[in-house]
C-alpha cells in the first residue's frame, strides 16, 4: 500500500526519471520523428471525438449513441497517451502516463463489451442496398395506391357515392370529395360539418335523420335508410345512407364511418319500371280478356256461317246451281281458314301471356302422346316417324307438345308430291363446349337460370333434331320462317296461317332454349332445338 500512496503522491513528479532525450542515443532526426508523430496522432485523436460529438448533437434519432460516446472517450484516452509520450522528451510524467494508459485500457474493454452486446442489433440493420430496394418498393406501392385511389374516386363519381368518417366525441366529420359532390358542392370545397349536413337534409326528413343518428349512437348500430337532401341550387335529391359504429375500449361510441349515395336516378328508373310493369300486367289482362272474347264472339259467327252454309248446300243445291255452289264452297273454306287462324292466334297469345311452369317431363312419353293425337294425318300421308331415345328434362309438357305437333305437322305437310315422308326424331345430351357459338346471343335467358353470359360449365343440355325429306326451303329465309304470319308458300300450294313456327320459337324461348334450321330447296329440312336439362340454378 505504501507504494500506491507513494505513486499518487509523486504522480506529477519527474524527479525519479530523466527526460527521454537523455535515455539512449537519440539523434535529432529520430527524436523529432518520434515526437512529431506522437503529436500528430494526439491531434487526430482529439479531432475525431469533436467530430463524433458534433454529429450526435445535430442528430436527434441516432441509434447506439452510447457506442459513439464510448468511442469518443476511447479515442481521447488513446490520444492522451501519445501526448504524454511526446511530453516525456522534456517532462517524464511516467506515473501520470501509466494512470492514463490504465484508464485507456478500462475504456477500451468497456467499449469492446458494449460492441459485443450491440452487434446482434447492428447486424439486423438493413444495408444501404436493402434500404434503396425498400424505398423503391414503397414508391411502387404508393404509386399503385395512388392509382387505386384514383380508380376508387372515379368509381365513386360514376356511382354518385362518397364516404365519411365522424369523430363523435370531437364532433368532427370528414367527408370524401365524392360525398361532397353528392351534396352539390364543387370539388375542393370546405369540409361539411355535422350541422351543415343536417341543414342540407330536406326539412320533412330532418327530424327522422336526426333521430336515426341518435339511435345509432345510443344503440351502437347504424341503420340503413333513405332520405332527401336539398342541393345549393334548390334541387331535391334522394340519398342512401349506410354506416358502421366503432366502439372504444370504454364501451362508448367513438367513431362512425359510412357511405352516402345519390340514388335519385336509380329510384326514378325503378319507379318507371314499376309503372311499365303495372301497365304490362294490365295489358296482359286485356289480352287475356281479348282472347276470351275472341274465343266466343269471333267463333260464334263463324260457326253460324259454316252451319248455314252447310244447310244451303244440302237444301238449295238445285237453286244455287254450280256457280252458286262454287261460291258457297269458297265461303266455307274461307270461314274454316278464319277459324283456324283464330285458334292459332289464341294459342300464340296464351304462350305470350302465361308464364311457363316446369316439371320433369319424359320426352319419349310426350312424343308418343303427340303421335297418337296426329294419327289421322300420319295415316293419310303414310309418314314414317322414328323416335330415338329422348331424355327427361325440366319442361312445360303442354307447350312442348305444341312444339312437337307443329314441327311434325310441318314435316308431313311439306312433303314431296307422291312420296312417303320419313321423319327421324333424335335426342342427344351435349355439354357447354358443344353449344353453337351464337347460343347465348340468340336465347332469351333468365338470370335465375343462366349466370351471366357464360353458363355453368358442368351443365348439360338436350339437343333435339327433327329431320324430314320434304320440299325444304331456301336458307336465306331462315330468320323469316320463325316470324308470325310469315309464309314461304301460297295458300293454294299449302294451307296454313303462318303461325306454327312462331309458336315453336316462342315455346323454345320460354324454355330458355335455342332453335335453328338448315335446308335446301328440294332436299328436306333439319330443325335443331337445344334446351337446358335443368331449368333451375343449382
Amino acid at each position: 500500500m505504501d507504494e500506491v500512496f507513494d505513486f499518487f503522491r509523486k504522480l506529477l513528479s519527474t524527479a525519479d526519471f530523466p527526460p527521454r532525450w537523455h535515455c539512449g542515443r537519440w539523434s535529432d532526426f529520430h527524436g523529432w520523428l518520434y515526437l512529431l508523430s506522437d503529436l500528430a496522432i494526439w491531434g487526430a485523436y482529439f479531432t475525431l471525438p469533436v467530430i463524433i460529438v458534433s454529429y450526435i448533437a445535430k442528430k436527434q434519432d441516432v441509434r447506439f449513441s452510447k457506442i459513439y460516446f464510448l468511442f469518443a472517450a476511447f479515442i481521447v484516452a488513446c490520444g492522451s497517451t501519445h501526448f504524454l509520450d511526446a511530453l516525456a522528451f522534456w517532462y517524464p510524467f511516467y506515473r501520470l502516463s501509466a494512470l492514463v494508459r490504465f484508464a485507456t485500457a478500462i475504456i477500451s474493454w468497456v467499449t469492446v463489451f458494449s460492441l459485443i452486446k450491440m452487434l446482434p442489433a447492428a447486424f439486423s440493420l438493413k444495408t444501404a442496398e436493402q434500404f434503396e430496394a425498400e424505398i423503391e418498393q414503397r414508391r411502387k406501392a404508393e404509386d399503385q395506391l395512388r392509382i387505386n385511389n384514383q380508380l376508387l374516386n372515379e368509381a365513386q363519381d360514376i356511382a354518385k357515392l362518397g364516404h365519411w368518417q365522424w369523430d363523435v366525441p370531437a364532433n368532427k366529420v370528414t367527408w370524401s370529395q365524392g360525398a361532397i359532390k353528392v351534396f352539390g358542392r364543387a370539388a375542393g370545397s370546405p369540409q361539411i360539418t355535422y350541422d351543415d349536413y343536417l341543414l342540407a337534409i330536406h326539412p320533412e326528413d330532418r327530424q327522422y335523420v336526426s333521430d336515426a343518428i341518435s339511435d345509432a349512437i345510443s344503440k351502437q348500430v347504424f341503420p340503413t335508410f333513405y332520405h332527401r337532401i336539398l342541393l345549393p341550387n334548390g334541387q331535391t335529391r334522394l340519398v342512401l345512407s349506410k354506416g358502421e359504429v366503432i366502439v372504444g375500449n370504454n364501451g362508448q361510441t367513438e367513431q362512425m364511418i359510412g357511405t352516402v349515395q345519390d340514388v335519385t336516378d336509380q329510384k326514378n328508373f325503378e319507379q318507371e319500371l314499376l309503372i311499365k310493369s303495372q301497365r304490362l300486367e294490365a295489358s296482359n289482362e286485356e289480352l287475356q280478356k281479348f282472347a276470351s272474347i275472341a274465343s266466343h264472339d269471333l267463333r260464334e259467327p263463324l260457326r253460324k256461317i259454316l252451319t248455314f252454309g252447310s244447310m244451303l248446300e244440302k237444301e238449295y243445291t238445285d237453286v244455287l246451281g254450280d256457280k252458286g255452289i262454287t261460291f258457297l264452297h269458297k265461303m266455307t273454306m274461307a270461314s274454316l281458314r278464319m277459324q283456324k287462324l283464330i285458334d292459332d292466334i289464341l294459342d300464340f297469345s296464351k304462350l305470350t301471356v302465361n308464364v311457363a311452369t316446369f316439371e320433369k317431363v319424359n320426352l319419349n312419353e310426350l312424343v308418343t302422346q303427340v303421335l297418337s293425337d296426329m294419327e289421322v294425318a300420319i295415316d293419310s300421308s303414310g309418314a314414317e316417324i322414328t323416335v330415338g331415345t329422348l331424355p327427361e328434362i325440366d319442361a312445360n309438357a303442354s307447350q312442348l307438345g305444341q312444339l312437337f305437333q307443329n314441327l311434325l305437322g310441318n314435316a308431313i305437310k311439306f312433303r314431296r308430291e307422291g312420296e312417303r315422308p320419313h321423319i327421324p326424331v333424335k335426342g342427344d345430351i351435349i355439354t357447354v363446349a358443344q353449344l353453337p357459338a351464337d347460343f347465348f346471343k340468340s336465347i332469351q335467358f333468365e338470370t335465375s337460370v343462366f349466370d351471366g353470359a357464360e353458363y355453368r360449365m358442368n351443365e348439360r343440355f338436350c339437343q333435339l333434331t327433327i329431320e324430314d325429306d320434304g320440299i325444304g326451303f331456301d336458307a336465306t329465309f331462315l330468320d323469316k320462317i320463325f316470324l308470325i304470319f310469315q309464309r314461304l308458300h301460297s295458300r293454294a300450294e299449302y294451307e296454313g296461317t303462318g303461325i306454327g313456327l312462331a309458336v315453336v320459337k316462342k315455346v323454345v324461348d320460354l324454355h330458355n332454349g335455342y332453335i335453328t334450321a338448315s335446308s335446301k330447296p328440294g332436299a328436306g329440312a333439319t330443325f335443331i332445338i337445344i334446351l337446358p336439362i335443368n331449368q333451375q340454378a343449382n
